[in-house]
């Protein structure tokens, strides 16, 4: 072989060898940029609020009913929550902030405070508004609980309802009429007590109500046929963890079902 030929095959090998080497470079960029499938095959979702929250642990109520329906994603949550906690406490602790940077999430659920919808909508506009615009910078989207009136107050539900589908429409977000469905399953059936003591908090079967709303808002999927045995965490606080079992009628649990799929699919 001569000089010349003996160099173009080094140029060849050397040219093969940098598309190698540039193919691995790619393909590891790409890989750091993605999630991995495990996580992509999950829906992933951020629970902002309080009591109304983590009382009976809500996000786990929900995973548990995904599972049990055998949904197509597995559903992954976590929430930050404070007791008695608005928007704006959330908002400027930074806490809430921070978490929805740092992972993806498919949806981020906002609770106010169960009464400032009455008392002071401007502030929970304002501040809705400001974690929307930091949620759909993340690519992720904005659904609000839409909570329930306390036990002696019924007639403060429509105010509720007004303000959080409000500003649902004006940001164009997704919201989980749970307070609605609680208004609509207590009409149906007076002696289930969706409250606790309190008249304020849910009692197991209300969370119970909220998961039913809340799985058919995320995976757009009849929550009819789901379970009716949930392990709750009995919590009155974030840091509580003692577990009940709680299994609710055939006919409760029906009745419920139905009306939630009614009444999420009408809104």
């Amino acid at each position: 072989m001569d000089d010349e030929q003996h160099q173009h095959s080094i140029y060849v090998c050397l040219f093969f060898f940098m598309i190698i080497v540039l193919f691995k470079v790619l393909r590891r960029q790409i890989q750091a940029n993605s999630f991995p499938v495990a996580e992509q095959q999950a829906i992933r979702v951020l629970f902002i609020g309080n009591s109304y929250t983590y009382f009976n642990d809500l996000p786990l109520l929900t995973q548990q009913l995904a599972a049990s329906k055998k949904a197509p994603k597995k559903l992954e949550t976590e929430m930050v929550v404070i007791g008695g906690a608005t928007l704006k406490n959330h908002w400027k602790r930074g806490e809430a902030l921070r978490l929805l940077k740092a992972k993806r999430w498919d949806y981020v659920v906002l609770q106010e405070q169960s009464t400032l919808p009455i008392t002071n909508p401007k502030e929970m506009y304002k501040y809705a508004t400001l974690f929307d615009t930091e949620i759909k910078r993340v690519n992720s989207q904005t659904v609000f609980y839409l909570t329930w009136a306390k036990q002696n107050q019924p007639e403060t539900q429509q105010i509720l309802t007004d303000a959080y589908m409000s500003i649902a429409k004006e940001l164009k977000a997704k919201v989980a009429p749970v307070g609605i469905a609680w208004q609509k399953i207590q009409e149906a059936n007076l002696k289930l007590n969706l409250y606790s003591s309190d008249q304020s908090h849910p009692s197991p079967i209300g969370s119970y109500v909220a998961a039913c709303v809340f799985y058919i808002t995320f995976y757009e999927n009849s929550p009819v046929g789901l379970s009716r045995r949930i392990y709750s965490s009995n919590a009155s606080t974030p840091q509580q963890s003692n577990r009940i079992e709680l299994e609710i009628s055939e006919t409760d649990a029906q009745m419920i079902q139905q009306l939630v799929e009614y009444i999420v699919k009408k809104i």
